[in-house]
């Protein structure tokens, strides 16, 4: 595993991280004594930054990192969200639902999410998809600064989404409201506007965080048909006519690891880790072997420009597949 500084603070966090939503929603299969044991391997494996929000099961992520960190809290780097309202609302739960960003809701939600960390502080706290009106709203910036002046939280950031898109929310948070970490949905599937993030990262000091990287599991190897493209939980709700596409495209991506030791979902995590504000890719996971494979990426051979490139070119052109 490899570390890398989250913009100009003095986080440094492995530059695979570990999505926990899928080991704390309906989406997962197992046991939450098999779900711990495979935050406890990511963490063996040299993962020490872990991102969930306080909407994951109505707050079994947090709980489940709260578990797996009793011991050794100041090892790793926690990150969870507010702002989906699952107290009120039962229905919330991260792609839709009732959201609060008033002072009151936001102080006791944070206070609900130390208790199940198991801890009196959050390394990174992000505003759960916000909306424009959230971005703009002074107040709720305010309670945020004056919780980190506390000393509940080390740093603020926001989380796009949960899809593609929300390019002015997402500039709004890193060039007024600083954010030290924003998190959006991105792959070489849908790379906008995600990659227009970089640049405006880059003078605001701002880190990445790289989510859904393997789109819906069309980018990790395990995807061979449209009725294999991964779906519920978070991962966004996909038309048989974009699973078709995205299969076509991710074949036209195949030479990204011909004649290298590289397996396709290692790749594309090279090919992310390229950009110098991406300090982590959180990976979704279920499978201990797939996690195993995930960590390794970093060792692998970076990509030249010349390479880096190219990606972007067959993506201008839509890597010449019709709709």
């Amino acid at each position: 595993m490899k570390y890398r500084r989250v913009g100009d603070t003095e986080l440094e966090v492995s530059e695979v991280g570990l999505a926990v939503w899928p080991l704390s929603t309906g989406a997962w299969p197992g046991s939450e004594d098999e779900a711990l044991a495979l935050i406890k391997k990511a963490y063996d494996l040299g993962v020490n930054f872990f991102d969930t929000a306080d909407v994951d099961g109505h707050g079994k992520g947090e709980d489940l990192l709260g578990k797996a960190f009793a011991g050794n809290r100041e090892m790793v780097v926690l990150a969870t969200k507010v702002g989906y309202d699952f107290y009120n609302d039962p229905a919330a739960n991260g792609v839709s639902g009732s959201r609060r960003f008033d002072a009151d809701y936001v102080r006791y939600a944070v206070e609900q999410s130390l208790a199940r960390l198991g801890t009196d502080y959050i390394d990174i706290l992000q505003v759960h998809d916000p909306t424009m009106d959230a971005a703009q709203d002074d107040a709720l910036w305010a309670t945020l600064e004056a919780l980190h002046e506390e000393g509940r939280i080390r740093y603020l950031g926001a989380a796009l989404g949960p899809g593609v898109g929300h390019h002015d929310e997402g500039v709004l948070a890193m060039r007024k409201r600083g954010a030290t970490t924003l998190s959006t949905m991105y792959n070489l599937l849908e790379q906008d506007p995600g990659r227009k993030f970089f640049t405006v990262a880059l003078e605001s000091m701002t880190g990445i965080l790289v989510r859904n990287p393997h789109g819906n599991g069309v980018l990790d190897g395990t995807v061979r048909a449209p009725g294999d493209v991964k779906s519920g939980g978070y991962h966004p709700a996909r038309s048989d006519a974009w699973k078709g596409e995205a299969l076509r495209k991710r074949q036209a991506l195949e030479w990204i690891r011909e004649g290298k030791d590289i397996t396709i979902g290692q790749a594309v995590l090279k090919v992310y880790l390229w950009e110098e504000t991406v300090p982590s890719v959180l990976v979704e996971t279920q499978d201990a072997a797939q996690l195993e494979e995930f960590c390794a990426a970093p060792e692998k051979p970076d990509y030249v420009r010349e390479e880096i490139a190219e990606i972007a070119e067959q993506y201008r052109r839509n890597f010449d597949v019709k709709a």
